[in-house]
C-alpha cells in the first residue's frame, strides 16, 4: 500500500532510511511535482552524505516550491562542502 508523506516522515524519524527512500521515490512516481517530498529526499540524501542526488532533489523542491526550505538546505550542503574540501581552495 502506498504510504503518505507523514507516514514516509514517520519512517525517517524511526531512522528506517531505507524503506523512506524507497517509499518518497514511489510517491515521487506518481506524484513528480509534490515539492514536499522532493525535500524530504533530499534531505535524506544529505543525511546520507550523496551530495549531488541530494542537491538535485533539493533544486527540484526549490523549483516546484521557490518559498520552500529547499533553498537553505542547498546552501547548507555547500557550506559542508567547502568545509571538507578545503585543501581544493588552498593550494
Amino acid at each position: 500500500m502506498a504510504k503518505t508523506l507523514l507516514e514516509i516522515d514517520q519512517l525517517l524519524r524511526a531512522g528506517d532510511s531505507d524503506a523512506a527512500n524507497v517509499e518518497l521515490r514511489a510517491l515521487l512516481e506518481r506524484e513528480p511535482e509534490n515539492a514536499e517530498a522532493w525535500y524530504l529526499l533530499g534531505s535524506l540524501l544529505r543525511r546520507q552524505q550523496l551530495w549531488g542526488d541530494a542537491i538535485n532533489a533539493l533544486n527540484k523542491a526549490k523549483f516546484l516550491n521557490p518559498e520552500g526550505p529547499a533553498a537553505h538546505a542547498i546552501e547548507s550542503i555547500y557550506e559542508i562542502l567547502s568545509f571538507q574540501n578545503t585543501d581544493l581552495m588552498n593550494p
